[in-house]
């Protein structure tokens, strides 16, 4: 099957079946995808606009009422088609696992609502550039770009009423001494930000590296205490809120009051970073970091999550196995710095942008 620019319906194909092959014929609005062979590689599948025959390397879904055809279209789309690969030379799909496959049906208006969501989500997609060969690697992409376009100034508009970021810089420089080495040092910057915007060092608008450690004897139980493996990777979730009780540590933990941005300065490349929603205490391998008046802890949660500062640590860290950050290259971390008011508009319109790309993976 060809499929030249396209990606949803197959329309035609410059393929001609010969007397001699097996085939089978299959109804329009067939959703068809390969079952055998290398064609297994590319995971596409695609809806047939007219009756057609087909070989038979070829699989179909045909349904009985195409009412619900798109929701059904984007519900396979979401399925990765090696999940059912039996064993052999030439890679198959396993027919009585396929067939078992549970299928979610919700009601036929909520069907239309989901599918109505997933093609704003694509068109979104399209617009920023984005090939989505699969739901979930969509999502994820999206939520990456989503993250560049916002420290760089593009994902919201400028107002010309907010107070630029020049004067809060020069209100942090007159009552916070920064610990930052090279704070005198002149910025290169990464890349281009609006004119109402200024590049920071981190060490000037936070306290990174200054974090109060406590005994684990003087934590009391009912204490939130932070690890690692409770913050989910790239999206920072909190998967589980466990008490020092709970798991009885007996190492010094840093403290941490609620919004403050914890992050995990173990393994960077992991994401794990956070806005605390109430006290507690944490590993020593998560830094608290507290911000300056005029710094909005939610948008430098988003900067320290951006593909660019991913980028920045990755260049930065040391240790093989354990690859970590230095407090000195930390607090050296150059910062984008929006006005207060366009922060708090950045991290609005992020949120609900990707409450929207989570719409892909959870319906």
């Amino acid at each position: 099957m060809n499929l030249p620019g396209n990606e949803k319906y197959l329309r035609h194909t410059s393929l001609f079946v010969s007397p001699l092959c097996k085939i089978r014929r299959f109804p329009a609005s067939t959703i068809v995808f390969p079952k055998n062979g290398g064609a297994l590689l590319t995971n596409k599948k695609r809806i047939l606009m007219d009756e057609s025959i087909c070989d038979l390397n070829t699989g179909g879904i045909a349904l009985h009422s195409t009412e619900i055809l798109k929701y059904a279209y984007y519900w396979f789309y979401s399925i990765d088609l090696h999940d059912f690969l039996t064993g052999g030379v030439i890679p198959t799909i396993n027919a009585v696992a396929f067939r078992n496959q549970q299928f979610p049906l919700p009601p036929l208006a909520e069907q239309k609502r989901i599918v109505a969501k997933i093609e704003e989500l694509f068109a979104i997609a399209d617009s920023l550039g984005e090939a989505a060969d699969g739901l979930e690697n969509a999502a994820k992409r999206l939520d990456k770009k989503i993250l560049d376009l916002a420290i760089r100034g593009r994902l919201v508009p400028q107002d010309p009423n907010d107070e630029p970021a020049s004067e809060l810089v020069k209100r942090i420089a007159a009552s916070h001494k920064s610990p930052c080495k090279n704070q005198s040092e002149p910025i290169d910057p990464p890349f281009a930000i609006p004119q109402s915007w200024e590049w920071v060092r981190l060490g000037t608008i936070t306290n990174y590296g200054q974090c109060k450690s406590i005994d684990a004897k003087s934590i009391l139980p009912d204490t939130w205490l932070l690890d690692l493996e409770e913050i989910e990777k790239d999206t920072g979730r909190l998967l589980a809120r466990r008490t020092a009780a709970e798991k009885k540590s007996s190492s010094s933990k840093h403290v941490f009051c609620r919004g403050m941005v914890l992050y995990s300065k173990l393994r960077t490349y992991l994401n794990k970073v956070l806005v605390a929603d109430m006290d507690g205490v944490c590993t020593s391998e998560i830094v608290p970091i507290s911000v300056v008046d005029g710094v909005c802890p939610e948008y430098l949660c988003l900067a320290l999550t951006s593909q660019y500062f991913l980028q920045y640590t990755a260049s930065r860290g040391y240790g093989v196995k354990m690859p970590r950050v230095g407090t000195n290259d930390m607090r050296s971390a150059l910062i984008p710095l929006p006005p207060l008011n366009e922060q708090k508009r950045i991290v609005k319109r992020v949120e609900a942008l990707k409450a929207t790309t989570r719409t892909l993976v959870t319906f």
